[in-house]
């Protein structure tokens, strides 16, 4: 769900890195401040929605673990995989970094990583630009920005990542909105896509969390 561009769109707040797998020590974002508290058998409970040009085409419940699957990077990193069957992480694996102000994403250890959220200083700060040149003639350019006033989110105080695309001529192509709790981790996702017949950009799928067991 989450592979919305193709690999060519890379962040520039992005790591470079090798890996193999092998046996992981405890994930330096496992503390319980953690903007992704990567605890071995750590459940997240939450409600997902499908839409098709904001009308709602399904909803159900999805139940999230982090499992015993991981690799370290060559600079030290610990990625754990998350099990999410039917959500947005399904088959990810999850870092965060030891100063806890990012979290990484890579969809399968042989690739590369990008940050799916990071801790801006002040609102509306730029946290990474790119872009995807997969049609020469037009590319895709993202940018990536974080806030910190706090939006509330059911029992959760969050921080909030915007993720924009347009292409060449400023046409709106996605935007994810992410929004995380210390502690807690990924608390809402909010997908848009452009509406079919106007090409505004509408929700598209949205994730959001109901309950969480350490």
């Amino acid at each position: 769900m989450k592979v919305l561009l193709p690999s060519a769109v890379i962040l520039t707040s992005l790591l470079v890195f090798s890996c193999s797998k092998k046996s992981t020590p405890p994930n330096p974002g496992s503390g319980p401040n953690s903007l992704f508290p990567l605890t071995q058998s750590s459940t997240w409970y939450y409600v997902d929605s499908a839409f098709s040009d904001s009308v709602v085409t399904a909803a159900y419940l999805d139940t999230m673990t982090v499992t015993k699957n991981g690799y370290q990077d060559n600079t030290g990193l610990i990625y754990l995989e998350l099990n999410d069957t039917y959500g947005w992480f399904f088959g990810s694996y999850i870092s965060v970094d030891p100063s806890n102000t990012a979290i990484y994403e890579v969809d399968s250890p042989y690739f590369q990583p990008y940050t799916f959220f990071a801790v801006p200083q002040s609102d509306g700060q730029v946290i990474g630009t790119g872009q995807d040149n997969t049609n020469p003639a037009c590319p895709l350019y993202t940018t990536q920005w974080g806030w910190i006033t706090p939006v509330t989110i059911g029992n959760w105080s969050c921080l909030e990542n915007v993720e924009y695309t347009a292409d060449c001529n400023g046409n709106p192509k996605e935007e994810i909105d992410s929004y995380v709790a210390k502690g807690v981790g990924v608390v809402r996702i909010v997908h848009a896509l452009p509406d079919s017949a106007s090409g505004k950009l509408h929700e598209d799928y949205s994730q959001t969390l109901q309950n969480y067991v350490k």
